[in-house]
């Protein structure tokens, strides 16, 4: 791991804007997870990072890579699609699919992260005003 983690380090200091990471291990707090420290780091310098989502658990239907600030990516075998269509606050949509949509979700309803607020990847962490 200590190798991977220095990988990353080199990458963030090589400056580049995009780490994808194809691999993952147990799930873990965030705060011991070498991956969600390292990977924390890279998106303070303003780097977008991706990871897999794994295949180790602990149990079914579970993941590892996380962190609300990786974008985690992985396979499903979902037998119908439910469509989502994200809107930054600069008004650019992109549509996708999810596989979580709340019984009270609104189509007008808007959000907001403390990762990509006010809605674009490079923004500087805010106070979420909710």
């Amino acid at each position: 791991m200590s190798d991977i983690i220095a990988g990353l380090d080199a990458a963030v200091g090589d400056g580049v804007d995009i780490i994808s990471l194809s691999m993952g291990a147990r799930s873990m707090e965030y705060y011991v997870d070498p991956i969600a420290i390292s990977a924390f780091a890279a998106t303070q310098k303003g780097i977008f990072v991706s990871c897999a989502a794994g295949n180790f658990g602990p149990s079914k239907s579970s993941l590892s890579n996380g962190a609300p600030w990786v974008l985690t990516v992985g396979a499903s075998t979902i037998d119908r699609s439910i469509r989502a269509t994200v809107r930054f606050g600069e008004g650019t949509e992109l549509d996708g699919e999810t596989l979580y949509q709340p019984k009270d979700f609104k189509p007008d309803q808007q959000f907001s992260t403390r990762w990509c607020w006010p809605g674009t990847p490079t923004a500087p962490i805010a106070t979420d005003p909710q």
